[in-house]
């Protein structure tokens, strides 16, 4: 078994409250610290240009490839491709997809890669880092956890070494999967993303790779008759939800799968990863002194590989390029 990563980088950011201090510089320096004593492979898969600081501390933990012509689902989309069709990522290996802005605890790889591979925990098709496990949310205080789906069990926790790991039911996109199981479920994770522009479903691909249904039936047919008895959103409401109804119709079916698909999802508990925006950020550890942990780690001048030195002189001297340019066809199977 051997630990992949893909890190999709955006050039850009978006709206969402951040906490104080957050950046994209330090969430990738997090993840490169956490890659220290962790046999694995990476590739940076950006959508855009990103600055210069960053792609420098890319090029010197991983391979850079350039994405053209995406976009959020097509940089979804070509992460998955990636995983699933290059020459040599065997079904065993175990691929960890990470957005940008993500806050690594320095043993949260190694902890992965334990997890892949002892026999409490090998058996788990998919892992998470970080989501909403049992005494643990990452909701804000004012929302609620969605109700379990009919038949969800969360079983008993399996550990690995001090950490816990527990089953559940969804988290972003930022989780790893074995390659066998990737390929397998290629369909859901692309039914999953119609008929969206700007969203990915998470929620649903991740309880319908465990065999779960998001929906019932009254959670389909309630917003559609609701209007007409005096209720719901509206007919505005109603008319958004019949035009989404056959592909969360279709969803649901798609859970409907036999037991030899039905997925083992684990997560980190507590979690050993957060997503950095206020109001979500993992319970249990103190991400501000992590993040202060990082500034100082990454304050420290590298220490000097002559041997790698060499190497890199070499490389510069041939002409050789560390970067590499994938199209994301959005269309493309």
């Amino acid at each position: 078994m051997t630990l992949r990563v893909v890190y999709r980088s955006y050039g850009g950011d978006n709206h969402k409250d951040r906490p104080r201090g957050y950046s994209k510089l330090l969430c990738l320096q997090s993840f490169v610290r956490a890659l220290e004593g962790v046999d694995v492979d990476v590739v940076f898969l950006n959508d855009g240009p990103v600055p210069v600081e960053l792609l420098e501390l890319m090029r010197g933990a991983g391979r850079v490839e350039q994405l053209v012509g995406s976009g959020m689902r097509a940089s979804y989309w070509g992460a998955l491709q990636l995983a699933t069709r290059r020459p040599g990522w065997h079904d065993d290996d175990v691929v960890w997809f990470s957005e940008d802005d993500y806050l690594y605890r320095p043993d949260a790889l190694r902890a992965l890669a334990r997890a892949a591979q002892d026999p409490a925990t090998a058996s788990a098709d998919y892992f998470a880092l970080y989501g909403s496990t049992p005494g643990r949310s990452v909701l804000r205080p004012e929302e609620s956890e969605l109700p379990d789906p009919r038949g969800w069990q969360a079983g008993e926790p399996r550990v690995v070494g001090e950490q816990e790991w527990r089953r559940l039911r969804s988290t972003a996109s930022t989780f790893g999967g074995r390659v066998r199981a990737l390929r397998q479920d290629l369909g859901i994770f692309r039914l999953c993303m119609w008929p969206h522009k700007t969203m990915l479903r998470d929620h649903d691909t991740c309880l319908v790779l465990q065999g779960s249904s998001p929906y019932t039936a009254s959670d389909l047919l309630r917003p559609v008759v609701q209007p007409v008895l005096g209720g719901g959103r509206g007919l505005s409401g109603a008319v958004r939800h019949a035009v989404l109804l056959p592909f969360l119709a279709a969803t649901a079916l798609r859970s409907l799968r036999r037991p030899s698909r039905r997925r083992t999802f684990l997560a980190a508990a507590p979690n050993l990863a957060t997503h950095m925006e206020d109001g979500r950020l993992a319970p249990g550890t103190d991400w501000a002194r992590v993040a202060e942990e990082v500034r100082s780690w990454a304050a420290q001048p590298p220490v000097l590989d002559l041997d790698d030195e060499r190497e890199r002189s070499s490389s510069t001297a041939t002409g050789m390029s560390e970067t590499t340019t994938t199209t994301a066809m959005i269309g493309s199977r």
